[in-house]
């Protein structure tokens, strides 16, 4: 909870009201460590849509709308333990059961 207000607040003091909260946070969570143990963060709702990251368990990312083509949830990435994201927040479709509220 300490790394989403601290990725909030160091969000909207340097990047101003372009990028303003206005949606949940979410925690990467529930990977198989067995697997890949990284949710792709992609260009569009759907696996046959370009990775544009990979974001590791624990990555903190804010939704930036509602479900779409099931599961997909548009977010932004705040980020992760030891790095966050203090301007040009990358964003994209996320696969929503890879995601824990926080």
């Amino acid at each position: 909870m300490k790394l989403l207000a601290l990725c909030i607040a160091l969000s909207l003091s340097v990047a101003g009201a372009a990028h303003a909260v206005s949606g949940r946070g979410y925690e990467v969570c529930r990977l198989d460590p067995g697997g890949d143990n990284f949710l792709a963060l992609r260009s569009g709702p759907g696996a046959s849509n370009p990775m544009l990251m990979r974001l590791p368990p624990r990555t903190v990312v804010e939704s930036r709308g509602s479900p779409t083509h099931g599961k997909w949830l548009p977010v932004v990435v705040l980020g992760w333990p030891g790095k966050q994201f203090l301007r040009d927040l990358p964003a994209g479709f996320v696969f929503g059961d890879y995601l824990c509220p926080i």
